[in-house]
């Protein structure tokens, strides 16, 4: 999982610093990304809405009025 991936390599800079290879860290990078479009391909495929940014915020559904009118 993307999470799983992020915290090692967190771990492994943690560590070591940076890495050396830049080559492998921009290979590393270009998978986490393919693994985030996928998750918000799968987001939009669940919801039936794109996970965009908006205003500074992540939608992925709409707006649910929970107090029930104008409050």
């Amino acid at each position: 999982m993307l999470s799983d991936a992020l915290k090692e390599m967190r771990e492994r800079v943690a560590i070591g610093g940076m890495p050396e290879d830049t080559a492998g860290l921009m290979l590393t990078l270009k998978a986490f990304e393919m693994e985030a479009r996928n998750l918000e391909t799968r987001i939009e495929i669940a919801t039936g809405r794109p996970h965009v940014a908006l205003h500074g915020r992540l939608i992925s559904s709409a707006s649910i009025d929970t107090m029930g009118g104008n409050a």
